[in-house]
């Protein structure tokens, strides 16, 4: 590929990173489509909203905070879920990988999809806090 057609591309994806943070997208499966074009989660200052990807998953903070006061919010700490939600998708083709559900703010609803850690797609039938290994009943394969 010719250089002017590699800055043309990063350009383009460029312009569609600053376009999809005003796009008006409110519902989680919306924003796990449009997942290519947020950043990656790197340490840093965060606003309610903000989106960012890690681990083979789509976040979204809902809780502001800035990395310098709070150096233990990582995706590695317990610290993250006091901060950050992961996104469910509604279609299989949107399931993300399981996320061990923390509280109200991130519990799976009806409808919603995920992968679990047998590498199958399940879609909840009733809102959850527990996975299929803990409550089989609201979950179903999909």
């Amino acid at each position: 590929m010719k250089q002017s057609a590699l800055d043309a591309l990063a350009s383009a994806i460029y312009l569609a990173r600053r376009q999809v943070q005003s796009a008006g997208l409110t519902d989680d499966d919306e924003r796990i489509r449009a997942s290519g074009l947020y950043d990656a989660w790197t340490a840093g200052k965060y606003e309610v909203g903000n989106i960012r990807n890690v681990n083979g998953q789509t976040w979204e903070c809902f809780q502001a905070h800035d990395n310098e006061e709070h150096p233990d919010v990582t995706p590695d700490n317990s610290a993250w879920y006091t901060f950050w939600r992961p996104l469910h998708g509604k279609t299989p083709e949107t399931a993300r990988p399981f996320v061990p559900v923390q509280g109200s703010h991130d519990m799976y609803h009806t409808g919603e999809y995920m992968i679990f850690t047998d590498g199958k797609t399940y879609r909840c039938k009733s809102d959850t806090n527990f996975s299929p290994t803990d409550y089989a009943a609201a979950w179903e394969l999909a």
